[in-house]
């Protein structure tokens, strides 16, 4: 075990971490994790999540990737409907799936339900991972163990993170590869580096966004000035992961360039606005410091990085989150988003150099983690959509996913009063009629009469559908909350024993 060197008076530490750094990890995922599962949704709203569930499955069901008709799909080249999304979340999430159809039918519940339920694990599972993935590499960054702990916490109640935590989507996935290859480029082995490099050509394959982490990580070995094969290496992952993908659109479409989707939503048109929207505007679809508000200390975090251990660590941190940052700058979003989505992949990162922060740094994260939590936490019990339905119903949806111009109808000034309302609906919507319900389509107009929008967005929820108390599965739940905490406690306590072993000033 090293000695836990530090350099006086600052949030660094000499040594990289050692063994047990990793319990404190595991403690953290499975902290997080239990905390997640206690609020896990009793299913999937919205395109992008059933899109992708449907995918898995067709896996299970059919042993191909093709979807239903008019499930959202489009049309392949052999008479299917496909997905316009990614595969891997797809496949990843194939065996919870089996069991969550598996389920359904055993307690006579809506098949598409329970399958959801089983996916949406696969989002908490990769939550909980990339929690300690923020603490390996705050310490790898040199941060001490306190401030890496602190710093992981900060990530997982305090952004974002929080919210696609209960999301199908591809992001919870995409930070998971992105944070893993960062951490293998910023080690010093060829090993590793070949791990950052290929995990650089699979992250395409979870979202073709991915293809700038390979870029970014070359870029780093080129800063590091490391042998010219470790620089070409990541470039070859990109290339790669590519491949991958255009076999995978030809599959579908019999077209390399085809995925389904409209790519002339890539223009200059409003770059500007949107570059600085993901930022600093509080509008939909943008506002990382709105809705992420601890990432603004990535900022002090990143210029003590590069003061303490020079310019190549904080350019892999860096350049990674720039990728991300302007690549979807020249993407005309206006999806249904809870803040940056966009730029949720490049969050650990960002959260990793905050942990370099001294002690008064520390009680200015913690204090803008709460005031994160309290913009995100209405996720925890309903779902984020619910806004956008009521604004669509109002015929002021454009206005609500505007970026920039109706900051009043921008879903972070109204999302607690939508979720007040859901609560109340909730109260008295009998659970086993919405869920008989199932697939049908809410009356024109009124697009917050859909069915997981009349109930709480909790798995216990809906439990008197299957005959089980509703209070059977709030004790559940508290009771994983309860050792989600319990772990945290342990977690901390690792952190403090370390702290107190002898060190040494320099």
């Amino acid at each position: 075990m090293t000695d836990g060197t530090v350099i006086s008076g600052s949030g660094f530490s000499k040594d990289d971490h050692s063994g047990q750094d990793w319990w404190i990890g595991v403690f953290l995922f499975l902290g997080i994790t239990l905390f997640l599962l206690a609020f896990l949704k009793p299913g999937i709203w919205g395109f992008d999540g059933n899109d992708m569930l449907n995918v898995s499955k067709s896996l299970v069901l059919e042993g191909n990737f093709s979807i239903p008709e008019g499930s959202g799909g489009a049309l392949g080249q052999d008479g299917q409907y496909y997905s316009i999304r990614y595969p891997l979340l797809p496949i990843l999430a194939t065996p919870f799936v089996f069991i969550g159809l598996f389920l359904g039918d055993w307690l006579n519940l809506p098949t598409h339900y329970t399958a959801a339920v089983c996916a949406l694990v696969v989002s908490v599972l990769l939550t909980g991972y990339c929690t300690a993935m923020v603490f390996f590499l705050s310490r790898r960054l040199g941060a001490r163990r306190e401030g890496a702990f602190v710093a992981a916490l900060c990530y997982a109640f305090g952004t974002t993170a929080l919210v696609y935590s209960r999301e199908f989507f591809a992001e919870p996935l995409l930070s998971a590869l992105t944070a893993t290859s960062l951490y293998l480029a910023l080690g010093k082995s060829w090993k590793a580096h070949i791990g950052a490099s290929t995990l650089a050509a699979l992250v395409i394959t979870a979202k073709p966004a991915g293809v700038v982490v390979g870029p970014a990580i070359a870029f780093y070995f080129l800063v590091k000035r490391y042998p010219l094969y470790r620089v070409v290496m990541p470039f070859l992952g990109t290339c790669v992961g590519m491949m991958f993908y255009f076999a995978y659109n030809y599959m579908r479409f019999g077209d390399i360039f085809s995925s389904g989707q409209d790519a002339s939503r890539f223009t200059l048109d409003g770059l500007a606005g949107r570059f600085i929207g993901l930022v600093l505007s509080p509008g939909a679809g943008g506002g990382l410091f709105w809705y992420c508000p601890p990432t603004i200390l990535a900022i002090i975090g990143l210029w003590k990085l590069w003061k303490h251990k020079g310019f190549a660590d904080a350019v892999a941190v860096a350049g990674v989150f720039s990728g991300f940052w302007i690549l979807h700058s020249f993407w005309e979003f206006g999806g249904w988003s809870w803040g940056p989505r966009f730029l949720v992949p490049a969050l650990p990162g960002l959260m990793a150099v905050t942990g370099l922060l001294d002690a008064r740094g520390r009680r200015w994260l913690i204090g803008l983690t709460c005031v994160g939590f309290l913009v995100n936490a209405p996720s925890l019990i309903t779902f984020y959509q619910r806004y956008y339905a009521e604004a669509a119903d109002a015929g002021r949806i454009v206005q609500a996913l505007s970026l920039w111009g109706y900051w009043g109808d921008a879903p972070l000034f109204n999302v607690w009063g939508a979720t007040f309302r859901q609560v109340s609906i909730a109260m008295t919507t009998d659970v086993s009629t919405v869920l008989q319900s199932a697939g049908q389509p809410p009356d024109l107009g009124n697009l917050s009469s859909s069915d997981l929008l009349q109930i709480m967005a909790v798995w216990w929820w809906v439990l008197p559908a299957a005959g089980i108390p509703i209070a059977v599965g709030v004790v559940f739940a508290l009771l994983l909350v309860a050792a989600g905490l319990w772990c945290f406690w342990h977690g901390w306590r690792l952190v403090k024993v370390q702290a107190t072993a002898p060190s040494q000033a320099v």
